[in-house]
């Protein structure tokens, strides 16, 4: 034991030490051999990526308009930026003042940018109005402002007269206004001349938002504005049968069908020799209203009635149509009527096509000037009723004497 004990110490005594700097160098040198064999990257880039990528993430919150606070997104400003540091810091070249600076600088606009717009930014300038709408159920128009202002005031006019205001804070950045057309309407935006019925307003409805020096200004549709029907239109047609007894064919006049257009019409309109009405192209009305009609002989009815007697028969008169916004439906119970535009009434008879009309046995006694008497009545949003007797629409039938035609229909 004691003879190899000797010769290990005789060993060491032999082989001369290193001095205690050369071997730290051999250690450092092994560490940067064993960095520069890895296949990941440096310590110091590992901390640049994350501070860049730290500071993307602040920016991605500061996008958020503020929502999660200034003091969250400086905090994540912080620990990127210190990342960048960090990375720099460790790198073979050491911090650089001036690649430090410009970092941090392009981190802050990065990060709080646009953090700082949504927080500088005046609140004047920083909503707009937008949902607009008619609610026919219940007759009112809504809207609805949407921004970072604290409150605003809201006021619409008609014609530059100011008919209505009111004022509401914002809560999560909207506020909803709604308003009875009561309080605003003056009349209807559309209105016809002459000639034609032009769809640009005569009565123009403005909606205007302020917050602080700033005003948003929008029209209101003019075609939710245009709500009293005040026009209406009549023409017939002959209708016809053919009877052949097996020797002679005969073609005789049987009935007439009726139409109708109810809306505005241009004033100039009128009807017609032959049963006609003036080609005018009217402006069909969302409202509320109730469109009826009787036929008179002279000062006699001799078809229909007022729709406060009930809903006539088919052999006692036309159905009453009340349009409801943009839906109309016959007393009858006939839903989806199409008003929109010359329409036909129905009546009593129908012919080999299927076409409802009126024939002679129900209305006609003998020749003479018939009058086709039209009422509309409107019921305004106020709960008033505007009432319209039109009975300027009458011509000379001759069936009686003159069965097989033609027939001239002059208007009496």
């Amino acid at each position: 034991m004691s003879g190899l004990l000797s010769k290990a110490t005789a060993t060491e005594e032999a082989t001369p030490s290193k001095p205690a700097e050369e071997e730290s160098k051999d250690d450092t040198n092994a560490l940067a051999q064993a960095i520069e064999q890895s296949d990941g990257p440096d310590v110091s880039t590992v901390l640049t990526s994350v501070g860049w990528a730290v500071i993307v993430i602040g920016g991605i919150l500061s996008l958020q308009g503020g929502a999660w606070g200034l003091i969250v997104v400086l905090g994540v400003l912080v620990i990127g930026i210190g990342a960048l540091y960090a990375g720099q810091y460790m790198s073979e070249s050491g911090v650089d003042p001036l690649r430090m600076g410009g970092a941090a600088v392009l981190a802050v606009l990065l990060a709080a940018g646009p953090y700082g717009v949504s927080m500088f930014m005046p609140e004047s300038g920083s909503f707009g109005i937008s949902d607009l709408e008619l609610k026919e159920d219940s007759d009112e128009i809504s809207f609805r402002v949407i921004g970072s202002a604290n409150s605003v005031d809201a006021v619409i006019t008609a014609d530059g007269v100011e008919m209505w205001s009111s004022s509401k804070e914002l809560s999560q950045e909207s506020a909803r206004f709604t308003v009875p057309i009561s309080e605003i309407f003056i009349g209807n935006a559309w209105q016809c001349n002459s000639g034609s019925c032009p769809t640009t307003p005569a009565i123009e409805y403005m909606i205007s938002v302020t917050s602080g020096e700033t005003t948003q200004t929008i029209e209101i549709n003019p075609e939710f504005m245009t709500r009293e029907v005040l026009d209406s239109g009549v023409k017939i047609t002959p209708v016809t049968k053919t009877e052949n007894n097996g020797q002679d064919t005969s073609t005789e006049i049987d009935g007439i069908v009726v139409e109708m257009m109810a809306g505005l019409l241009p004033t100039s309109h009128e009807h017609l020799d032959g049963g006609g009405h003036t080609d005018a192209n009217g402006i069909w009305i969302e409202g509320d209203y109730i469109l009826e009609m009787i036929i008179k002989e002279g000062t006699t009815v001799v078809y229909g009635q007022s729709s406060s007697q009930g809903c006539p028969a088919a052999a006692n008169g036309f159905p009453y149509i009340e349009v409801s916004g943009t839906t109309a439906t016959s007393c009858r119970g006939d839903a989806g009527v199409s008003v929109n535009g010359w329409f036909a009434m129905p009546g009593p008879a129908t012919d080999t096509v299927g076409t409802e009309y009126l024939d002679l046995d129900s209305f006609y006694g003998e020749d003479g000037c018939y009058t086709f008497q039209v009422k509309i009545t409107n019921t305004l949003s106020s709960g008033d009723e505007l009432i319209l007797v039109q009975d300027d629409v009458a011509w000379e039938l001759d069936f009686d004497a003159n069965k097989e035609g033609p027939w001239d229909m002059n208007a009496c």
